[in-house]
């Protein structure tokens, strides 16, 4: 997981970068608490954090999607191979079956 070695990028610098065009693209993946957003500044990449410190983490993807489009970010790459959603370790849902590659 890259999260352990990216720097943190705090929501007003990456603003300022965004602003400037110096943000060539977005993920949303799995954290130790949740999911995370990774920009790509050149050739480097940060994890997006809170105002006062730390990783800003995600319980939903719907929460990461929306605060890259509040960052006028529309399009991102997701890998959550190794998220699990809360609904399905709180038992709401079951996990969904994973299949090998399918033509359907």
């Amino acid at each position: 997981m890259l999260t352990t070695t990216a720097s943190v990028i705090e929501p007003k610098v990456l603003k300022e970068l965004i602003a400037a065009g110096s943000v060539t693209s977005a993920r949303v993946e799995s954290g130790d608490k949740g999911l995370v957003i990774v920009v790509r500044i050149g050739m480097n990449e940060r994890v997006v954090g809170v105002a006062r410190g730390g990783l800003r983490y995600f319980q939903s993807l719907d929460g990461a999607a929306s605060v890259l489009q509040g960052y006028g970010i529309m399009q991102f790459t997701v890998d959550i191979a190794h998220w699990v959603p809360k609904t399905v370790v709180r038992g709401y849902k079951s996990a969904p079956a994973v299949t090998a590659d399918s033509d359907a």
